[in-house]
């Protein structure tokens, strides 16, 4: 997910008695990617808006009359959605009741995508899991179906062996100004490793050169039971304080927590 500057780009004016201490809204809790997140979102000056693009899913607030001044918070829906795990489970408590064309599609629909790894050690998995599944496929033809459940459970093996970590995805998620519109106008500041709402996580500084001023461009990106988040804070220094309150209030409950799911 990138945050654009908005074209045009307005004087950068901030809501008369609109207050950085101004409290939060109360916590809710999102179900963007397995792995919940919550967080109490920004005051009522930041308008909310979905966002759903470059593979993420979550929510951007704008600051009304900002100028372009945005807090995002959101999961890697395509890096989530890598986990092969749950399919390969189902595939093998299924696999009795399945006609051979049912069958057969559904090891094809259990592969792990090998196009784009995030990491050596995730494109290694990768070839673990389709070659057990390639196995489960030929074994199934030739009717053997004690070594398709060997097979099958092999598959699901590697995919338990494998989680993406931090210096996973971190590239991945991580501005990069060529990628941008116009790579001219970034700058890449101070990157560090830090611990924010009880998990590692990958902070950047960085800055956008507008017309009008130069705006901050803040980036922290976690992994959390092979999930990745990303908050990301467009703006000016006066509003810095609301992101980093907004981050103070991040927590990543259980998986089964359902209270006031998005």
């Amino acid at each position: 997910m990138r945050v654009h500057p908005w074209r045009p780009l307005v004087a950068l004016v901030l809501l008369a008695g609109c207050s950085a201490d101004e409290p939060l809204l109360p916590s809710e809790t999102f179900h963007w990617v397995p792995q919940p997140i919550a967080f109490a979102p920004p005051p009522p000056q930041w308008r909310r808006e979905g966002d759903n693009g470059g593979g993420m899913l979550g929510v951007r607030f704008v600051l009304t009359g900002g100028g372009g001044q945005c807090i995002e918070i959101a999961a890697h829906r395509g890096i989530a959605e890598r986990d092969r795990r749950d399919v390969i489970a189902k595939l093998i408590a299924r696999r009795d009741s399945l006609g051979q064309n049912e069958f057969l599609r559904e090891v094809s629909l259990a592969r792990a995508r090998t196009d784009a790894n995030l990491s050596e050690r995730e494109a290694e998995a990768a070839r673990t899991i389709n070659a057990a599944l390639d196995r489960a496929t030929s074994e199934y033809l030739q009717g053997r179906p004690g070594y398709v459940e060997a097979a099958l459970y092999e598959a699901l093996a590697a995919a338990h062996a494998y989680q993406p970590t931090l210096d996973d995805v971190r590239w991945t998620l991580r501005l990069r100004p060529e990628q941008m519109q116009e790579p001219d106008r970034w700058r890449i500041g101070r990157e560090r490793d830090t611990t924010l709402a009880g998990y590692p996580a990958f902070a950047g500084d960085d800055t956008l050169i507008t017309d009008e001023r130069p705006l901050l461009y803040h980036e922290i990106i976690w992994v959390v039971n092979r999930c990745a988040f990303k908050a990301t804070y467009q703006g000016t220094k006066d509003n810095l304080k609301t992101f980093h309150r907004v981050v103070a209030s991040v927590r990543f409950p259980e998986q089964g927590d359902s209270a006031q799911a998005r």
